[in-house]
């Protein structure tokens, strides 16, 4: 009987939905390469709960491993897109007790 290939387990042939490559895809439809970069944003933005990387790790241990992804892979998202929570809060802001600029004429 043929034993199956640790690095293909869990994947199959499809189109990686991060960078739309036809070829070996896991469970979230993601090559290996992008999958790595999903890995990493999630690292970067302490989303530890869905990083397989940080499982099991101390809260100590999950900051240094998020210091050394920095370090060598720099501090910029590279799958997951920017959050618009900054847009959000300044719109909420503006609209906090003081007019917004286009109905504060005369």
């Amino acid at each position: 009987m043929n034993k199956p290939n640790d690095e293909e387990w869990g994947m199959y042939d499809g189109q990686c939905v991060g960078c739309d490559v036809y070829g070996r895809v896991n469970d979230l439809g993601l090559c290996e390469e992008c999958a790595d970069k999903l890995e990493r944003d999630l690292i970067r933005k302490r989303d530890w709960d869905y990083s397989a990387s940080a499982f099991g790790l101390s809260a100590d241990d999950r900051e240094q491993l998020r210091r050394q992804i920095i370090a060598r892979h720099g501090e910029k998202m590279e799958l997951i897109a920017p959050s618009e929570n900054r847009h959000k809060k300044q719109h909420r802001r503006s609209s906090h007790g003081s007019p917004s600029p286009r109905h504060s004429g005369a």
